[in-house]
């Protein structure tokens, strides 16, 4: 191959490189944007806290958090790009969280002397957010709430002796799996999702029972 031929083969590969680089938002100089509104829900603590939250994160970042059967609580903190970490106090309710690629936000709260933790994801017109608060009860009980959006599954719960943790797993049609929970290697549930409500069954380590949730959080 000659030197012109080489040459133009080389700004041929660089133009697709750009090119490429163009198309794809993840490939943009400068960080991915994740700011926006985001809907989620918290649980946890020895006081068996029960809440949703809507905040809109941005440099400034504003919103409400509300607790089962409360009204909403105004809080106001910061959104910081570079370290993906959204901060929101106010009513005597402290949130931090951090937000992955695809916008979903996993963190803590604190709330007087209780804590727990707080999961959701973006939302927008073309992929919304539903939250669901609930309970389950069987051989343990306790709050179970799930945030839906697409295909994917995430809660947080509270066991009644205090501990607490995440959920994750995924929906598929109105059949729901949940295939991890926090501190519960070999923990799992499923359920089915019914217009504005789900139920299921949950088990882990041979111990069992059911759960339900709906949006009236």
């Amino acid at each position: 191959m000659g030197f012109n031929s080489r040459l133009l083969a080389t700004v041929a590969v660089i133009l697709l490189a750009i090119s490429a680089a163009c198309s794809d938002d993840d490939t943009v100089m400068g960080p991915k944007d994740l700011s926006g509104q985001y809907r989620g829900t918290a649980a946890g603590g020895e006081h068996n806290e029960s809440a949703s939250f809507d905040l809109m994160v941005a440099a400034a970042t504003t919103g409400t958090v509300t607790l089962v059967g409360g009204e909403p609580i105004a809080v106001a903190g910061s959104y910081t790009a570079a370290t993906r970490i959204v901060t929101v106090s106010g009513g005597g309710f402290t949130l931090m969280g951090t937000i992955d690629d695809t916008g979903k936000l996993l963190g803590t709260y604190t709330h007087s002397s209780n804590t727990g933790y707080v999961t959701g994801f973006r939302h927008t017109a073309a992929d919304p957010v539903t939250v669901f608060c609930g309970t389950y009860a069987g051989d343990a009980e306790g709050i179970w709430n799930l945030v839906l959006r697409g295909a994917s599954v995430s809660g947080a719960y509270v066991a009644r002796d205090g501990s607490d943790g995440y959920l994750s797993g995924s929906i598929s049609g109105n059949n729901i799996t949940i295939t991890d929970i926090q501190d519960t290697p070999d923990g799992s549930a499923e359920g089915t999702l019914s217009g504005t409500s789900m139920s299921g069954t949950w088990s882990a380590g041979g111990y069992g029972g059911t759960w339900s949730a709906n949006t009236s959080c």
